[in-house]
């Protein structure tokens, strides 16, 4: 898109400037006005303000004549495809790459509004009272699966910032709430007082966690590439790195055979990952399961979601009608004798 507007000749910088002030032009909620401002004044000192202008007012004039290449990174389509065998699936994901899906926010009670569940109402310009913003694929992992945990009380172990805890929390669930992350703690305590809830978060790195009580339930929203979310973050299709999503599978498991070694026998583990790369889920899952011969993996009813091998994946076409949804992985494991 930028060839049309610049020349051969345009130095580097000026060119990675352009690139990352269109990204923001398209992609951000930043005024177009306050961007064009931001980037003439940075290039200032490359003095380069002048076309660092005509060029970025140039493209806001021609902005609804523009259209934007979808090309995926060969590497995150080959993934998608892997996954995603369903034609209809894959031209309904390349023709949104570029559409983040909608914001929604949850309530803590069944709300006369709601459009999905008695829960899921639109976020529009007003965050409401007793509501938090979520993904809405995000409350369907929760919704699903919830019915499987063994009591009444559920051990999250990467918690912050909340969106999961606050959910079960409005479920009914007594939630102990770890993380290790003091930003996400932070964040979590900020939207427990906005809603007025009283759910205790500690810090602790559950790698290092001792058992002192008996577990049941474990919910393991796990670290992972975040690749589930590549509409709102067009960028991480371009960072599919090979060692860091081994380095991610290594971590994804340690926390599940942690998770196994505290469980009670016949508890339950709901493990989370907002991600479709096979490393970070059902190849995380066939470690497990060819490790540890006393854990076995639940069946899921649910026709928002497509099962694959050990676990579940959301199925985009399903929140077509609703604005789309981030894609997310679900894995119900159960231990045994």
């Amino acid at each position: 898109m930028l060839k049309k507007y610049i020349s051969d000749r345009t130095p580097k910088n000026i060119y990675i400037i352009l690139r990352i002030n269109l990204v923001l032009i398209f992609f951000s909620k930043k005024p177009q006005h306050a961007i064009v401002h931001d980037a003439v004044e940075f290039s200032k000192q490359f003095d380069k303000s002048k076309l660092i202008n005509a060029v970025l007012r140039n493209i806001l004039r021609d902005q609804e004549n523009l259209k934007l290449e979808k090309n995926l990174p060969d590497n995150f389509q080959k993934v998608l495809d892997k996954i995603f065998s369903s034609s209809k699936i894959r031209e309904y994901l390349y023709q949104t790459f570029f559409t983040k899906p909608t914001d929604y926010q949850i309530s803590l009670n069944n709300h006369k509004e709601a459009i999905y569940e008695k829960r899921v109402l639109p976020f529009k310009s007003k965050l409401l009272k007793n509501c938090f913003v979520q993904d809405i694929g995000n409350y369907e992992v929760i919704h699903t699966t919830h019915q499987f945990f063994q009591s009444k009380k559920i051990l999250d172990v990467c918690s912050a910032p909340g969106g999961k805890s606050i959910l079960l929390h409005s479920l009914g669930y007594e939630v102990d709430c770890i993380d290790k992350s003091n930003s996400q703690i932070i964040k979590f305590k900020q939207n427990l007082k906005r809603l007025g809830l009283n759910i205790k978060i500690k810090k602790k790195d559950f790698l290092k966690l001792t058992k002192n009580q008996n577990i049941s339930s474990i919910l393991l929203d796990a670290p992972c590439s975040a690749l589930g979310t590549f509409r709102r973050n067009p960028d991480v299709a371009s960072k599919i790195n090979q060692s860091k999503l081994k380095r991610n599978q290594k971590i994804q498991i340690q926390m599940l055979d942690k998770a196994i070694n505290i469980l009670d026998e016949n508890g339950i583990i709901v493990y989370i990952v907002c991600s479709f790369h096979p490393f970070e889920t059902i190849n995380v899952i066939d470690k497990i399961a060819q490790k540890h011969k006393n854990i076995r993996t639940l069946s899921l009813d649910s026709d928002k979601m497509i099962k694959r091998q050990n676990g579940y994946f959301i199925n985009p076409l399903k929140f077509k009608d609703l604005g789309g949804s981030d894609i997310f992985f679900v894995s119900v494991l159960k231990k045994t004798k």
